[in-house]
């Protein structure tokens, strides 16, 4: 017996990564069958965590300093991953970021270098390029999850297999929330592959980048959140829009109203994602039947500050 409980010890936070629980979201959803993946019970408290372990595994030998654009999640996963490492991190995002997420990258250790966010990707000072000049003027390894083909690699080969087997192989609809579009188009590829059937259908917030992608649907104004993580001003490399069925979008008041009830009638203190993919799985069920399931991607007490 001393045996078994031994072995049930990890190496450290990095291999007590995933396993996350599904739940039913059965008081919000009582005439139907929507289950959702706990990803903020990663040690790192979102499903970044999965993304950087991939990224890091495959990263050059001798690795010293890393850094990343990152709207909050990713820059604490890689945070997290750089103490256990012993890597000097660097981490910019823009300046939307909630004051939780940025004080909790710097608890690990971290530089926080923060960004103008209503700019272009392109522009130099921008989260994105501000990180591609700290790689290129220190050597450091940039995940650059936006446009890497690892971000979408890594859910793939991790998190789409647990969550199958979880759901013995039984599902009709994956319903998922759009920021990098890694998560979307890993998993959606992996469930596809085992049931063409399979229906993957994104969320976004309203004028986003993706929906025109999968549906030539065009925007009717300006790309503007409160969101954090979901939703993007151009759409990101990572994203594959042959995995997605559908795309569909939501206010930010739709969002926040999801994020509370969550909270007050499931127990489930869920972020802005988890928010608006509920809000468009709200919409979707009038026209859905069978199972749906869908991400969880971070915690609401990243945002206690700025959604509740």
């Amino acid at each position: 017996m001393m045996s078994e409980h031994i072995s049930q010890i990890r190496g450290s936070v990095m291999e007590a990564i995933g396993n996350t629980p599904v739940v039913m979201l059965s008081r919000l959803f009582r005439n139907a069958e929507v289950v959702a993946k706990l990803e903020f019970m990663n040690p790192g408290g979102s499903i970044k965590d999965r993304m950087v372990r991939h990224m890091l595994r495959q990263s050059p030998p001798n690795l010293e300093r890393v850094v990343e654009s990152s709207s909050g999640n990713t820059g604490a996963a890689l945070a997290m991953a750089s103490a256990v490492y012993g890597l000097q991190c660097d981490i910019t995002v823009p300046d939307r970021t909630s004051i939780e997420k940025v004080r909790r990258i710097q608890a690990y250790g971290a530089e926080v270098h923060v960004c103008v966010a209503d700019v272009p990707e392109s522009h130099e000072r921008s989260y994105h390029s501000v990180a591609e000049r700290i790689a290129a003027d220190t050597g450091a390894y940039h995940l650059d999850q936006y446009r890497s083909e690892m971000n979408r690699q890594a859910h793939y080969s991790d998190t789409a297999p647990e969550l199958w087997f979880q759901l013995n192989c039984q599902l009709d609809y994956f319903v998922c929330g759009i920021g990098s579009g890694g998560t979307i188009s890993g998993i959606g590829r992996y469930l596809k592959d085992q049931n063409p059937n399979i229906k993957v259908i994104g969320v976004e917030p309203v004028n986003s980048a993706y929906r025109r992608m999968v549906t030539s649907t065009e925007n009717e104004g300006e790309y503007e959140t409160v969101m954090e993580g979901v939703g993007k001003r151009s759409p990101s490399a990572s994203f594959d829009a042959s995995v997605v069925d559908d795309v569909i979008q939501v206010t930010d008041e739709e969002a926040l109203d999801y994020c509370r009830r969550l909270a007050r009638q499931e127990g489930i203190l869920a972020g802005g994602s988890s928010g608006c993919v509920t809000a468009g799985i709200a919409k979707l069920l009038p026209r859905l039947s069978g199972r749906i399931a869908t991400i969880f991607p971070d915690s609401g007490a990243f945002y206690l500050s700025k959604y509740f």
